[in-house]
């Protein structure tokens, strides 16, 4: 009950890493502000995270600042309070540069980085206030690496989003230490969600795309999304009451080949 009396919130947390992550800090105690575009599936986590009086949900496009200002405005007239912000919220893109419209570029940023900015710009005033705060961005290993899929296919759009969530967590940190905020990144390997979806709605090449996955990392198999939930709890809580401005790898070995 690491987050018992905090309140959490959490972006794109109708599945995968987000809903992980939603049902773990609700385990510890949190009470919760769950955001999706999703309606349906934010409905079906908060209720699988916590009890009716502890969850409150938002639904919309956090690449929106009217979205991410009324999750801000959500946690604070529900619960008072806002101590924990898990900017999770992303999407994913597999195409060439050459490929990819002006437009595909920008719904990236939008997603995956923008909405950060967004969601943060948001929550800080109340951190501020109370002088205390966590925040935990999604990066991902991809900030660090060249990708492509069968080859071909690259993810070089994603992977300079997540490149600037790592920089978001770095400037945030250094800029709000000494007012009580810590910001931290986690940089995932290949976790079991929705992402080769994206990519083809064949579930055997799926299957065969997250196989080659568990083969490239030392582990020799890809996370569960509860095992990067873990780390984001940690992360959030005040066990880690000294870290601010890092990015922890969680990819079973994948970067220390």
């Amino acid at each position: 009950m690491r987050l018992e009396g905090k309140v959490a919130i959490v972006t794109g947390a109708a599945n995968g890493i987000g809903r992980a992550t939603a049902i773990r800090l609700g385990r510890e105690g949190a009470r919760l502000v769950l955001n999706d575009v999703r309606a349906d599936g934010l409905a079906r986590v908060a209720g699988e995270a916590a009890a009716p009086d502890r969850v409150r949900q938002v639904a919309g496009d956090v690449s929106q600042e009217a979205t991410a200002e009324a999750i801000a405005h959500e946690a604070v007239s529900g619960f008072g309070r806002i101590d924990v912000l898990v900017n999770n919220a992303g999407v994913h893109h597999f195409k060439d540069p050459v490929e990819t419209t002006l437009e595909e570029w920008n719904r990236v940023i939008a997603n995956n980085l923008t909405s950060m900015f967004l969601c943060t710009k948001h929550v800080l005033p109340v951190m501020l206030r109370q002088r205390s705060g966590a925040i935990v961005n999604l990066s991902s290993i991809s900030s660090c690496i060249g990708q492509e899929v069968n080859g071909t296919e690259s993810t070089f759009v994603y992977n300079v989003s997540k490149a600037g969530a790592r920089q978001l967590t770095t400037s945030l940190a250094t800029r709000y230490a000494a007012d009580g905020i810590r910001v931290n990144c986690v940089c995932p390997g290949a976790a079991r969600t929705r992402a080769y979806e994206d990519f083809t709605s064949d579930a055997v090449e799926i299957e065969r795309l997250w196989t080659e996955d568990a083969a490239a990392a030392p582990v020799g198999r890809v996370a569960d999304p509860s095992e990067i939930a873990a780390v984001i709890a940690f992360l959030a809580s005040d066990d880690a009451s000294f870290m601010t401005g890092s990015a922890v790898v969680c990819d079973g070995g994948y970067l220390s080949r």
